[in-house]
């Protein structure tokens, strides 16, 4: 069991290692100025020092190990106590699904630094389509709970308006985490990628709110005619 516990905390460690290792062999061939952002068409438009490419990775190092211990202790800190710590393994997944994508998201910004321009947009997305797409496949059996999911009032003080509407987010989430991978890699423009992408998350996102909302509003309905 300890070896076990052992195991589950040195590896979300190593993962998130990944970028500083990859940093480490760049070091000596990056130039003493870095570009620090790109513009729309992937050329960079600020630079800084070369110190400064620590900044993403150790943004996202920190962001990544508060998010894994945070879902992983959720059964200690969430006032809906729908978790133990037996239970939490959708969270568990989730947390690590997280930390994998903060460290690919970091390496990406690091090869771009390297390389001086922004390179392989249509794997970086496809790459996140896929990530939301499993969270799609998790999202079904996601409890109420303050710190994952659709936590909209009336979702969070109706666990059947939570359960139905995380029903629809799943397959929303799936499907459209399926669909955009794909796009992605067909898509051919990366500013009409950009768009296709931005429009569907915001569909995948709004969708279920008002879902919700509408189902909140026919229980108050059918509860004022009682």
């Amino acid at each position: 069991m300890k070896q076990s516990k052992f195991l589950h905390l040195l590896l979300p460690v190593l993962i998130m290692a990944i970028p500083w290792v990859y940093l480490a062999v760049i070091w000596n061939s990056l130039p003493q100025t870095i570009p620090t952002h790109f513009g729309l068409e992937g050329k960079p438009d600020a630079f800084g020092k070369k110190t400064e490419v620590i900044v993403a990775p150790l943004v996202m190092t920190i962001t990544g190990i508060f998010v894994y211990l945070l879902l992983k202790n959720i059964h200690r800190i969430d006032p809906k106590k729908k978790y133990s710590s037996t239970t939490s393994a959708i969270m568990s997944k989730i947390a690590f699904a997280v930390i994998v994508l903060l460290a690919a998201v970091t390496m990406f910004i690091l090869y771009w630094t390297i390389k001086g321009r922004v390179e392989g947009i249509p794997a970086f997305f496809c790459g996140l389509s896929l990530f939301f797409a499993y969270l799609g496949n998790l999202m079904h059996s996601v409890k109420p709970n303050y710190f994952v999911g659709f936590r909209i009032p009336w979702a969070l003080e109706n666990e059947e308006n939570w359960t139905k509407t995380h029903r629809l987010a799943s397959k929303i989430w799936f499907t459209g985490g399926i669909s955009l991978a794909i796009f992605s890699l067909l898509a051919g423009s990366n500013i009409l990628l950009l768009i296709v992408f931005f429009c569907t998350v915001f569909l995948m996102t709004i969708i279920p709110v008002i879902y919700s909302y509408n189902l909140y509003r026919l229980a108050n309905r059918t509860g004022n005619k009682e």
